[in-house]
């Protein structure tokens, strides 16, 4: 309650003062308080009457901004959104669905492990293929926290300034230190290659040290990382062990790919056979199986059909494997000239 008060005291403080953006951070830091108190109804209640997460205009003489940039082209380093990913909206592997549920259940009780010394997973890496859910389970993570998230724009954050990425780094975990969110470093071996590399410049290795520094000072129990790479195997040894949780996402399997259409062709006449398609979908990742879907409806519709055949799939199917087969060939000719 002590916690609680002093939000609120906050609050107020801020709408005096006229401060969106501190008001905006302690309302959200409120709203955490409740979750973490399993006030989850409230949470939500307290949430919807906030609103959007948005960038919140500087007050006059106030020197708090919100929103880290890059102080050379005014670049944000971080976008935010909110998230609408439920529960109804994402399917996992039994043991992916297993740890993330792990995961919000250590959060929703964080003050019982409180009693015993312990806090909840805040860091997490998450690989696998593309297209397997990675972006897609850290918005379901945030929408279940009630929680923004914010993603690292690598491209406004690795500079060529010596000294500036690291600032960058610092900056961003500084916000999610003291904002409540979840921070999402997507294709996070960009940054945090393996040190090790014979083929790597000085550079790199600085930025790597600038990473790990920066996992070491996020203390915040409000707030949740998430790193998701393709090439998990890239990242240097060291930020591994900085993780409280690596997490896979495999390639979904019949079982899945088949609820997977079930969602995609809900309120679409579908005449065909779902585990006929689903057989036909090995190997295809969440989104080349919401590709080639999505391409089958728009072709009924195009068509001026009121219905869906497993065959306006199928070719779809058939074309997006041609022209991905096709990609790689031209890959392979240029790797070996």
């Amino acid at each position: 309650m002590v916690v609680a008060n002093e939000q609120l005291k906050k609050l107020f403080q801020a709408f005096r003062n006229r401060n969106d953006a501190a008001f905006y951070q302690a309302a959200e830091a409120l709203i955490a308080e409740e979750l973490a108190a399993n006030h989850h109804s409230l949470a939500s209640d307290l949430k919807k009457a906030l609103g959007s997460y948005r960038e919140l205009a500087k007050n006059s003489g106030n020197s708090f901004t919100l929103l880290p940039k890059d102080k050379r082209s005014g670049e944000e380093l971080i976008t935010l959104h909110e998230s609408s990913v439920d529960a109804t909206k994402i399917i996992l592997g039994q043991e992916t669905k297993a740890k993330i549920e792990r995961v919000l259940e250590e959060h929703r009780k964080r003050k019982l492990l409180a009693r015993y010394g312990y806090t909840p997973k805040t860091k997490l890496l998450f690989w696998g293929s593309p297209g397997c859910g990675k972006t897609f389970t850290a918005n379901y993570l945030a929408y279940e926290l009630g929680l923004p998230v914010g993603v690292l724009q690598l491209s406004a954050v690795i500079s060529s300034f010596v000294g500036d990425t690291a600032s960058h780094l610092q900056r961003v975990f500084n916000l999610a230190n003291n904002t409540p969110m979840v921070l999402l470093l997507d294709e996070v071996d960009a940054v945090g290659k393996n040190r090790d590399d014979p083929n790597d410049v000085g550079e790199l290795k600085r930025v790597v040290n600038s990473l790990l520094q920066a996992m070491d000072t996020f203390r915040s129990t409000d707030s949740v990382i998430i790193a998701a790479s393709n090439h998990q195997y890239l990242l240097d040894p060291a930020l591994w062990r900085r993780f409280d949780d690596i997490i896979h996402f495999s390639i979904p399997d019949k079982t899945e790919r088949e609820l997977y259409l079930k969602t995609l062709l809900n309120g679409v006449n579908f005449d065909g056979s779902l585990a006929y398609l689903s057989k036909s979908m090995n190997s295809l990742s969440y989104a080349e199986i919401k590709t080639v879907t999505v391409e089958g409806v728009k072709t009924m519709i195009i068509e001026g059909r009121d219905s869906i055949k497993s065959s306006d799939i199928l070719e779809q199917i058939k074309a997006y494997k041609k022209t991905m087969s096709a990609a790689r060939s031209k890959l392979e000719v240029v790797i070996n000239e």
